[in-house]
């Protein structure tokens, strides 16, 4: 008797369609966040670098979602290979069920009434002989009864697997409608990045006056975070040198540290919604060719009247004004500092303790109806060096 084993579909690549699938959902959302951002900037005809960023962020999830639905697609076409296979053996197993059952009639017709048992009992040679044969039609009938059974459930679970299988082939035809509407979405999305750069390049003269306001008030803004950190640093020196630090300090001091640096990667971000539309360092012109911008820390496009939070547990160092460019947060996290520019308001003042997700501010409204966070961390060193650090690598992602 041939033996099959029909193998369900592994629990791990239920966990894997599962996880694509939600994948899909947060990247359509996110998707139509930065849409909703780009509406919003479209009136804003001098702000058309921004524009700019925000369609290149749109294009990148954009790119995702499509391989993410390609992998779906991947994922849903190996389910519906093993269905079909287990629908296949299924239908192997039942033809020899039936023909075994067959066979069993056949040996019941021999006996098919109560004389033709009473003497195939009554013609055994000894009373075990006698016995036997009684447990042995006993057991006859018995299997009888079980391969009926056998016969019916597997005849239930092949119809459930079709059942399934025609589930998985439509789900897999409403997928590929979708990825080819996703990549009409994406073709035109390309196209108004091409018009965009275009519309950049007839504005030359704007664009030069445009980087040069954004340099001075970068300068501007980074010579007062500066001169508020340096102002800080000595301040701490002068205490130290009144009170010299006890080795319960120092500890204190690197749990506190040790806490923050933890916590890389898993930082919330300083508002509660936004896109990075201007990341960390060196950024070449999304237009003009060797021109680039220095950016010392991640600039942050969000909804208008956004607040701003502190992304973890610390002290409130420093609040400054940068005349023309709104307030700015220094919040001090051991040798750490975060630091939150382009600030309509406060709701903290230096001294102050602040909680990881706590509102500290509001932010500036640009003409193009929305906000902008500008984001660093600093890292002090024991000889009173400031390093920047990236914040990409910092947020939760």
């Amino acid at each position: 008797m041939l033996l099959l084993f029909v193998a369900p579909i592994s629990f791990g690549q239920q966990k894997e369609s599962d996880r694509l699938k939600k994948k899909q959902i947060e990247l359509e959302k996110k998707i139509q966040f930065t849409q909703s951002l780009i509406e919003s900037t479209k009136k804003d005809q001098s702000n058309l670098t921004a524009n700019l960023g925000l369609l290149e962020r749109k294009i990148e999830y954009r790119q995702e979602l499509l391989n993410t639905i390609e992998q779906q697609l991947s994922s849903l076409d190996r389910e519906i290979s093993t269905l079909s296979e287990e629908v296949v053996q299924q239908e192997i197993l039942i033809e020899q069920q039936k023909e075994q059952y067959r066979r069993m009639i056949r040996q019941a017709y021999k006996m098919r009434n109560d004389q033709a048992s009473l003497v195939f009992i009554l013609s055994s040679e000894s009373f075990n002989q006698a016995n036997k044969r009684m447990e042995y039609l006993n057991q006859l009938k018995k299997y009888r009864l079980d391969q009926i059974k056998k016969i019916e459930q597997t005849i239930a679970e092949m119809n459930l697997n079709i059942a399934e299988l025609s589930e998985k082939r439509e789900e897999k035809k409403t997928l590929a409608e979708s990825k080819s509407k996703e990549a009409n979405k994406y073709v035109s999305d390309r196209e108004k990045q091409k018009a965009t750069i275009q519309q950049l390049q007839g504005k030359e003269q704007q664009l030069k006056q445009e980087l040069a306001q954004q340099k001075k008030k970068s300068q501007e803004i980074q010579a007062a975070i500066n001169a508020a950190i340096n102002k800080e640093i000595l301040a701490e020196r002068k205490k130290k040198e009144a009170k010299p630090p006890t080795v319960a300090e120092t500890k204190e001091t690197k749990l506190s540290n040790a806490g923050f640096e933890a916590n890389k990667g898993k930082l919330p971000w300083p508002v509660k919604k936004g896109e990075i539309t201007k990341g960390y360092g060196k950024q070449p012109h999304p237009v003009h060719v060797n021109v680039y911008t220095y950016n010392n820390g991640v600039d942050i496009t969000t909804v208008k009247q956004s607040t701003v939070r502190a992304v973890y547990d610390g002290e409130v160092s420093s609040v400054i004004v940068i005349p023309g460019a709104g307030k700015a947060i220094i919040v001090k996290h051991g040798n750490y500092r975060t630091i939150y520019s382009n600030l309509q308001e406060t709701y903290v003042k230096a001294g102050d303790k602040v909680a990881a997700k706590q509102e500290i501010g509001a932010l500036l409204i640009n003409s193009s109806g929305t906000s902008d966070v500008h984001f660093e961390i600093r890292k002090i060193t024991s000889d009173g060096q400031i390093s920047n650090i990236n914040p990409t690598y910092w947020l939760f992602r």
